[in-house]
């Protein structure tokens, strides 16, 4: 067999034991518009449901970014969700939220809010990858 074809026969179980991996829930969002608080009068997002399911949220090596602006500082740091490769259409600026974490997962994770900034594509996957931007 080539390895082409080796790869094609061994991907359905690299993609069930990627997703066996994923403990915790998450909530990814595609703002659809605005509308007003009715306190405050001040436009709020709406958001819809792109997907709620699996998910595993990984942080790599880096530090947050301390940022400045309007003389609020902030961080900002890199976290990657990872979701089935059956979840499609997730785009830039989609929001993820984790709603619930495994019990082998970080408690701290629950409530985590980040911002998508790039879907990772590639040929032969076994999860979807997506790199996110949490600000705090």
């Amino acid at each position: 067999m080539s390895l082409g074809g080796d790869i094609a026969a061994a991907l359905p179980g690299l993609r069930a034991q990627a997703e066996s991996l994923m403990t915790d829930t998450v909530l990814v969002e595609r703002q659809t518009g605005t509308t007003p608080d009715p306190v405050t009068l001040e436009d709020v997002a709406t958001w819809a449901t792109v997907h709620e399911g699996l998910g595993r949220v990984q942080r790599p090596g880096n530090q947050p970014a301390e940022t400045v602006a309007g003389e609020v500082e902030f961080g900002v740091s890199t976290v990657l969700v990872q979701l089935p490769l059956s979840v499609t259409g997730i785009k830039r600026d989609h929001r993820v939220t984790v709603t619930a974490v495994g019990p082998q997962s970080d408690p701290d994770l629950l409530g985590l809010t980040a911002t998508v900034q790039a879907n990772l594509t590639k040929t032969h996957p076994t999860k979807r990858t997506l790199v996110c931007e949490e600000v705090a």
